[in-house]
């Protein structure tokens, strides 16, 4: 039946096709799946319909189907897409995942977006769903190639695109970095502004940003969203005492004692004498009740910062709830 359906790939006949499919399929529905499990000696039927120019079957597959560009291999994926824009082929049709930039930009197939480039593709048209353009899916993905075809090619640098760059996770390779310098040239920040391929120069940024976020969660009460913020930023620092300090804040909100008090106990190991860290600690403290400790750890603070009104407002508070704690004991 596969040389059948070759066949009518190749004739351009739809409704055989169609009907081939459907028998091929054995009403499983997945009709993708039939026609992707189609391949003779390594061809599929997408790429037997492209070198015939049959387009009504090909924007079937393409768009109706939504078979993968990738079906075909690379080699054969380009020779489709040029054979497709020979014949006439509409180079920025907008389905349901974008336009054909936006599926190569997924796939990350740098050669296949380059052809579509050439033949002036769209770079800044945006998909049916996301509304987001092919570029912030390149960056999505790690296809720096892509990105830099899309950035020569005019595409927009807008703020999502850069912020997009930051939140990208690092790897061995850094491609975060080279994407981002491309991006800053690309805004013209220039040479001076350029920022080393080497994942801790990237990750200052990326924690930047991610305190940012995590402030605005803390500023909308989402205690639960911004500890998760400062969480993912620990994971690139480890060592930035205002994480704990600022995650710490966020157990309390949420009447977490046990983990503000360990939050608050780290942040004191790494700056010992930041009065911020022993407010913490005492803060925590209180929540637990133990307002012993916690007189000690506003009075460690207060002594690092005398000026400190919070810190004495906090002293002198924990200080009544320890005699009254201690009188109600006595009873």
């Amino acid at each position: 039946m596969y040389d059948m359906l070759f066949h009518a790939a190749y004739d351009g006949d739809l409704r055989l096709f169609k009907r081939l499919v459907r028998a091929l399929d054995k009403g499983r529905g997945r009709l993708r799946e039939a026609v992707e499990a189609a391949r003779l000696g390594g061809v599929g039927a997408l790429h037997v319909a492209a070198v015939a120019g049959s387009l009504e079957v090909c924007s079937y597959m393409v768009e109706g189907l939504r078979l993968g560009v990738d079906a075909v291999g690379d080699d054969g994926n380009c020779e489709m897409v040029e054979l497709l824009l020979a014949k006439g082929a509409y180079v920025d049709p907008v389905a349901v995942g974008g336009t054909p930039l936006h599926v190569a930009a997924v796939e990350g197939k740098a050669n296949a977006m380059k052809i579509l480039l050439d033949h002036n593709a769209d770079c800044n048209k945006t998909d049916m769903i996301l509304g987001v353009t092919p570029l912030f899916v390149a960056i999505n993905v790690g296809s720096t190639k892509c990105v830099k075809l899309l950035v020569d090619a005019g595409a927009d640098v807008n703020e999502d695109c850069m912020l997009s760059t930051l939140s990208q996770p690092a790897n061995g390779l850094d491609t975060s970095a080279e994407s981002l310098n491309c991006l800053l040239e690309a805004r013209g920040a220039g040479t001076n502004h350029k920022i080393p391929d080497h994942a801790k120069h990237v990750n200052k940024g990326k924690i930047s940003h991610l305190k940012s976020l995590g402030s605005e969660a803390v500023e909308r009460n989402d205690y639960h969203s911004a500890s998760g913020l400062y969480t993912k930023a620990m994971d690139l620092d480890p060592d930035d005492a205002t994480l704990f300090s600022n995650r710490s804040l966020c157990w309390l909100r949420m009447g977490d004692g046990h983990k503000a008090l360990q939050d608050a106990l780290e942040c004191r190991r790494i700056r010992p004498d930041w009065p911020k860290a022993c407010y913490r600690q005492g803060a925590a403290l209180m929540l637990l009740n133990d307002y012993g400790r916690a007189c000690q750890a506003f009075l460690d603070g207060f002594k690092l910062d005398p000026e400190n009104a919070e810190i004495e407002n906090e002293l002198s508070a924990s200080m009544e709830f320890f005699k009254i704690s201690r009188g109600n004991k006595a009873k």
